[in-house]
């Protein structure tokens, strides 16, 4: 079970609208948060799977793009997380591999370092075309 409301959040915005959406949706309570690498000027939060998960894999529809591994991967992108305090203005993606939530990547775009502790005070924000521009604000 995923315990960051940071990434529940990221996860309610960025599959909005997305074609795969509910199977995605439906993999979140098989992941829990397992290895977290930080870069510096930004994250890596890779999930451990439970069981079951595989019961809602989504096709990748573009399986010329591959992994180390050779495994098909799709990267989801478009959300955007602000907190003008920390110095944070960072892109989101989170990255699909072989139809399974693999891990999520944070890079903050303004080169200052990334807090090694999570945020808990932020604005996110949809920002991709024909988005429905959702946010969500945590103060």
């Amino acid at each position: 079970m995923i315990k960051s409301q940071l990434i529940l959040d990221v996860f309610d915005l960025i599959f909005d609208d997305f074609e795969h959406e509910e199977k995605l949706r439906n993999q979140i309570p098989f992941l829990s948060e397992n290895e977290i690498e930080h870069t510096g000027i930004g994250l890596f939060i890779n999930f451990k799977k439970e069981n079951g998960i595989e019961d809602f894999k989504i096709p990748i529809e573009n399986a010329e793009k591959k992994d180390v591994n050779g495994k098909a991967i799709e990267r989801i992108n478009g959300v955007e997380m602000k907190n003008n305090k920390l110095k944070i203005l960072a892109n989101i993606d989170v990255q699909i591999t072989d139809g399974i939530i693999d891990y999520i990547e944070i890079w903050n775009k303004i080169g200052e370092d990334y807090p090694i502790h999570e945020p808990t005070k932020y604005e996110l924000e949809q920002v991709w075309v024909n988005s429905k521009n959702r946010k969500i604000i945590r103060r």
